[in-house]
């Protein structure tokens, strides 16, 4: 164990607790925050690296897809700071979706878009508690559209299950990858239907202040068409 680990496990309160973001990207949101596990989210050094493209690809947008949400606070982002008129977020695991709902509700006085959760993960077909992406076709998807994936491997199936999406212009994805190997897949699926793509590499500073995941890699890439002029 680290020295800042350990005398953050003697300093930092435990448990969770309802907080204000003060700091950072999320300033304003409030959520169930649990210090000694969320420390980051608080002061607003989590998935820092990510906050520029957030913050570009949700420029003029109209829907906000969220796709693996946990506590939500990407779905709140998108729902009180951004333009979108409608967020569709989907968590699985049902503890995590209450958890997420009832952050909803803490915010429901600033929200600016109306949120639909589903408690079901995106993959490659329709089934128990699965769906495809393009199964939302059937509701209005308006676009300049964000699409945000954080879900532990199922990367490749997700986007299996969004092959009628590639075909809608001003889609913006924004995907965490936890393999090279799925990066690689991930890179070659975008590329193959022409999207530019970029990978977001760690920050040097995470060295010094990791994210603590115990999983082989952790980085994010973008895609997008070159013909999006992402709202400028």
């Amino acid at each position: 164990m680290s020295l800042l680990r350990m005398i953050k496990n003697n300093v930092v309160p435990k448990g969770g607790r309802i907080r204000r973001i003060p700091f950072g990207f999320y300033k304003g949101i409030k959520m169930e925050i649990d210090l000694l596990h969320q420390t980051q989210l608080y002061i607003g050094l989590w998935e820092a690296e990510t906050q520029v493209w957030l913050k570009k690809f949700s420029k003029k947008i109209k829907t906000a897809i969220d796709i693996g949400a946990a506590t939500g606070e990407q779905t709140l982002y998108f729902s009180q700071k951004t333009s979108a008129d409608i967020v569709y977020s989907f968590e699985p695991f049902a503890k995590t979706c209450e958890v997420l709902k009832n952050n909803l509700r803490l915010n429901e006085a600033t929200q600016k878009a109306r949120v639909e959760v589903f408690q079901k993960s995106v993959g490659e077909k329709d089934e128990g508690n699965e769906i495809r992406l393009d199964s939302l076709l059937c509701r209005s998807i308006a676009t300049p559209c964000i699409i945000k994936m954080d879900i532990d491997g199922g990367e490749v199936n997700a986007l299996t299950g969004a092959e009628k999406f590639f075909d809608i212009p001003q889609v913006r994805w924004l995907v965490e990858t936890h393999s090279f190997q799925l990066e690689k897949d991930c890179l070659k699926i975008f590329e193959t239907h022409g999207y530019k793509t970029k990978v977001i590499y760690n920050a040097w500073w995470r060295k010094f202040i990791p994210e603590q995941r115990p999983i082989e890699m952790n980085r994010w890439l973008v895609a997008y068409k070159s013909t999006d002029d992402m709202g400028s």
